[in-house]
């Protein structure tokens, strides 16, 4: 028998399909609401998230850089800019985030050759975890050997994916910042559906980040890393 948060999360995935650069796949995902926030002011609000690798970013007038990018799943699947995110407040968030993008990376935090496992961990979330689905997770910290998740998994933090060359096995991270408090951090790894709980209590603008450094340059931290939309953002809490 399931739990009351096992039927959440469950009723938080519909299988459908995504249509990126013109090639169908296959993913879970949740979706009630066309963005922005226009519904009723009771219940769960919904807002499911893709990361996409390749995407062309043009670095100057003669060269193109493929860089990865955050989009909002809006109606009838379309995939809408994540610029600009608006979030009610006093209410359940279900956050689902779909990485397609891969792993795993050696740095994590504000540069990039930083390594700060702040951005490693679960933060502002319900419980301080999220769920994993469509994944595979290192059998150890130290072995390159995996084993497929069959059902959700509760993470409060991602480990070293083994020994000191490969790195954690972290994509991502969607990082919501008030200055330079942390409100909320979801890491996610490639090939994984990544579901969160969270409350936002108090409203205002806020400035959402990536702290891998995934974007253009010796660091990671050009083009996409800093391009609203695509590794950054805004979050409006209303």
């Amino acid at each position: 028998m399931r739990s009351k948060m096992d039927d959440k999360v469950f009723y938080a995935l519909v299988t459908a399909v995504v249509v990126i650069g013109g090639i169908g796949i296959g993913v879970a995902y949740s979706y009630t609401s066309s963005h922005p926030v226009t519904v009723q002011a009771t219940g769960p609000y919904y807002l499911t998230m893709v990361v996409t690798p390749n995407n062309p970013y043009q670095i100057n007038a003669t060269f193109e850089h493929r860089q990865p990018s955050y989009f909002i799943v809006g109606p009838n699947n379309t995939l809408e800019s994540a610029a600009t995110i608006n979030l009610p407040a006093h209410r359940e968030i279900i956050l689902t985030i779909i990485d397609y993008d891969s792993g795993p990376t050696p740095n994590i935090g504000p540069t990039g050759t930083s390594n700060n496992t702040t951005y490693t961990k679960v933060i502002g979330t319900v419980g301080n975890v999220e769920y994993v689905y469509n994944s595979t997770i290192p059998v150890s910290s130290y072995s390159k050997n995996t084993t497929q998740i069959q059902k959700p998994e509760a993470i409060s933090q991602i480990p070293w994916y083994g020994n000191s060359s490969w790195g954690y096995n972290i994509t991502h991270t969607f990082t919501i910042l008030s200055g330079s408090t942390i409100l909320v951090n979801i890491p996610s790894w490639g090939g994984s559906t990544t579901v969160a709980y969270l409350y936002l209590n108090n409203t205002g603008t806020y400035n959402w980040q990536c702290f891998v450094p995934c974007g253009y340059g010796n660091d990671g931290w050009g083009a996409a890393m800093v391009t609203a939309g695509w590794m950054t953002g805004t979050v409006n809490v209303q």
